[in-house]
């Protein structure tokens, strides 16, 4: 029968935060060392070039079978001409439009696969401080930025009407050749688009921040140029995505998760691709004026003001309880032992060993265990008839005129 050793009380863990906001939860992990933000972003990195290439090698497969790409005339214009216009991205096309976000997409697997191997446990504090995406929050915060939006641009679009007096109608590419189909692409790749950039700049580069920095400033203001010059806009458009982006993180940070910055995301893109699909504005516009940064800021502000009241009036959660330590199991041994073992360095699998008994075999070191009896001090032989030991000395014989067995006079005179 085996029975547990007494183990030592375990003692907690001195991280010094009782409590973890989204940016920190890195270091909520009990296996938190200095160096797994940074092979966090290598993993994660590596995970999205691989599948990025595997997208590439499908289109570049999907092209080369389609007929359509070997029906071209090769005498209309000069070659060079063709190839160089036909590499500029057209986001009025369902094929430019659909490869732009795939490759965003993908991010999502890359980042969830990343975390998963290296990140903090659950791998759902990718989402929110909750350990996993709020459904509801999402949903609220989802509808109340689409009202927000329709008041938006309905705004935008009756003060250019009274402003203008030619309506300045869209070139015919910029105009998409099958709208409704064009829409549909929007309404199914246009959501995980916007979720695949959260997960990335507001997800985990925030909570890679945040692992080295404490302060909240840092893990939003640092992934801001990341996320800024991935897109290719003037210097107005530019300020404008940093302003969006300095939005999405302070509402993350906030509201302890993705689902308010995820949520305004994906209704502002929709917006936008979805009046391009009705050929309102330019989706290859890359100029903006300052008088549009200025009101987009403005929005911006109202919005996020407008969710971070929304998210206290719903008691959202912010932060994440520290993590209970983690618990010892008992050593086995294969029999009982009824008090912990005397000798540290001694084999779990060894019998117990009193304490005592060791004592005198370290003490006797040559195996003469147990030692011989002390010499005597007088011969019995020698004493007389009647004379007794001297007091103290150990009796070994018989005393003298005692019968004996071995005594063969006493055998004759039985």
């Amino acid at each position: 029968m085996s029975s547990p050793l007494p183990q030592p009380a375990a003692m907690p863990m001195t991280s010094g935060e009782q409590s973890y906001p989204f940016h920190r939860l890195m270091r909520r992990s009990h296996n938190y060392r200095w160096w797994r933000p940074i092979a966090f972003a290598g993993t994660g990195t590596g995970f999205y070039v691989a599948l990025l290439i595997m997208v590439m090698l499908v289109v570049f497969v999907a092209m080369l079978v389609n007929p359509a790409t070997w029906a071209t005339d090769a005498g209309a214009g000069t070659s060079d001409e063709t190839l160089f216009a036909d590499a500029q991205l057209d986001m009025t096309s369902p094929l430019d439009f659909s490869m732009t976000m795939v490759s965003l997409i993908v991010m999502i697997p890359a980042v969830y696969l990343a975390y998963l191997l290296l990140g903090s446990k659950p791998v759902g504090q990718l989402f929110s401080v909750a350990g996993k995406m709020r459904w509801r929050w999402f949903g609220l915060a989802l509808g109340t930025s689409a009202i927000l939006f329709a008041v938006y641009f309905a705004l935008s679009f009756g003060f250019s009407g009274l402003s203008t007096e030619d309506s300045g109608q869209l070139a015919p590419y910029d105009v998409p050749a099958d709208p409704l189909f064009f829409a549909i692409l929007v309404l199914l790749l246009t959501p995980l688009q916007c979720a695949a950039e959260e997960l990335v700049f507001r997800g985990a580069l925030m909570q890679v921040v945040g692992s080295w920095l404490k302060h909240p400033l840092f893990a939003i203001l640092l992934p801001v140029p990341l996320f800024t010059f991935g897109h290719l806009y003037d210097v107005y458009g530019l300020l404008d995505v940093a302003a969006f982006a300095v939005a999405a993180g302070y509402l993350t940070w906030r509201t302890g998760g993705l689902e308010a910055a995820m949520a305004m995301h994906i209704i502002n893109n929709t917006f936008l691709f979805m009046l391009g699909a009705l050929g309102q504005i330019d989706l290859n516009e890359e100029s903006s004026d300052g008088t549009s940064l200025i009101i987009s800021v403005l929005f911006m502000a109202v919005l996020t003001a407008v969710l971070t009241k929304l998210a206290d009036k719903k008691d959202i959660q912010r932060t994440a309880g520290a993590l209970p330590p983690p618990p010892q199991l008992p050593v086995l041994q294969p029999w009982s032992a009824p008090q912990q073992m005397p000798y540290p360095n001694q084999a779990y699998w060894a019998p117990p060993v009193d304490p005592w008994q060791h004592n005198a075999q370290q003490n006797h070191p040559q195996g003469n265990y147990p030692p011989p009896p002390p010499p005597m001090l007088h011969d019995p032989n020698q004493l007389g008839p009647g004379s007794q030991p001297p007091s103290g000395s150990p009796q070994v014989g018989p005393t003298p005129g005692e019968p004996t067995h071995n005594d063969p006079q006493q055998h004759d005179q039985d």
